[in-house]
């Protein structure tokens, strides 16, 4: 991870190479913006009108807080002639967090809750801040993470009406297989999902959710020492994370049940995943038991064998 947020951070969009139009993905056309204390907005209604600027953002994401002041002066500089939203990613966000933010930089600038995640699903999302350029014919022609004289240079001309000779980008990325995790031939499965930075990452901006990771995989080693005989899966989110990230993670922690990178994203989506660090117990593919409280290694183990026939 640390070597990806240096990459991102440094501002290397000369690695996003030009390709051939494509449509807009329809999840990020057809899905309902929600935006905070406002109107839902469809982006699809927005197209062949007026350009489209989105940021992705957390509250806890220290370049994102650093690029607020970017955010709002390009928002009150081409409000007129380009839709620019903020879409928060609502990973271990709330509320409560976004007002703070928005009153703390004196954010004007409409606020989506990415809720369900799948607006950064459509565009293959993995790690704020995320700066994505649409021009008005529906081409995407801006990707990165940071706040560049080129993306700077791109608004001022989508705002002019002048994007003839900006290159659509693709935002394909390769990301593997996705995870089998609904077997319905399987009588039980334990799902732990988390991610390899929350220990670390969030141990200044958000100092309780990292003790809160740290000490929920020390229960589950626990838990795993008294259950030998039952399958635990660790899910790490993709975001921000590489597979040396991952081995890492393992090592310092001493895990000790299988892990994986959801590389896809399709099983944090699919299960509705935004609050990190969560248990989850399918019997037969199907949802049965969810909980965020790692508190008793005990009561964990008791609770994951009560499901076990």
């Amino acid at each position: 991870m640390k070597r990806f947020i240096l990459l991102a951070f440094l501002g290397l969009s000369s690695l996003i190479s030009p390709t051939d139009a494509k449509p807009l993905p329809p999840e990020l056309l057809n899905t309902p913006l929600e935006i905070y204390q406002g109107d839902n907005i469809l982006l699809k209604d927005i197209v062949g009108e007026k350009p489209i600027y989105l940021k992705f953002w957390a509250s806890w994401c220290v370049p994102c807080r650093e690029q607020m002041p970017h955010l709002e002066h390009t928002y009150q500089q081409f409000k007129d002639d380009v839709e620019i939203i903020s879409v928060n990613i609502w990973i271990n966000d709330s509320e409560e967090m976004i007002q703070s933010t928005i009153d703390e930089f004196g954010l004007s600038i409409p606020t989506a809750l990415d809720k369900s995640g799948v607006i950064a699903q459509s565009v293959n999302f993995i790690g704020t801040p995320y700066h994505i350029l649409i021009d008005k014919d529906g081409d995407i022609v801006h990707k990165g993470h940071d706040a560049t004289k080129e993306l700077d240079k791109k608004i001022q001309r989508l705002a002019a009406k002048d994007s003839s000779e900006l290159p659509a980008v693709s935002i394909n990325i390769d990301d593997g297989e996705p995870l089998n995790i609904f077997d319905k031939d399987k009588a039980l499965s334990v799902l732990y999902f988390s991610a390899t930075w929350c220990d670390w990452y969030l141990k200044e901006s958000r100092p309780e959710m990292a003790k809160k990771c740290i000490a929920a995989q020390k229960t589950l080693n626990q838990v795993v020492k008294k259950l030998p005989n039952v399958e635990i899966l660790g899910l790490f989110t993709r975001l921000w994370t590489e597979q040396n990230d991952l081995d890492e993670y393992v090592n310092k922690f001493k895990v000790k049940h299988s892990v994986a990178i959801d590389t896809t994203n399709d099983a944090f989506l699919a299960l509705g995943v935004k609050e990190l660090p969560v248990l989850i117990i399918l019997k037969e593919g199907e949802e049965v038991f969810r909980t965020s409280d790692f508190e008793s290694a005990s009561e964990l183990t008791e609770l994951i064998s009560s499901y076990k026939d």
